[in-house]
């Protein structure tokens, strides 16, 4: 693999971390506004809070790993 196919990946996988961060906030966030609007029960409120925190969690295992990646190859 060539060093542009190697920026492009590591590029890719930073957008991919990024947006599901994102996504896990903004999702977290409306999903519970929704559902204290609509009388949803605690316990399907905890189900959305896990689901957001494994997104966090994701994004910033690849971000951690993409960190330590560039940091084997800078030599």
């Amino acid at each position: 693999m060539s060093a542009d196919d190697t920026r492009q990946n590591r590029a890719r996988q930073g957008r991919l971390a990024a947006v599901v961060i994102a996504v896990s906030g903004l999702g977290f966030i409306g999903l519970t506004w929704l559902g204290e609007q609509l009388g949803w029960p605690t316990r399907t409120l905890g189900l959305i809070g896990l689901v957001a925190m494994a997104g966090f969690a994701f994004g910033l295992i690849v971000a951690i790993r993409l960190l330590l990646d560039g940091r084997k190859n800078e030599g």
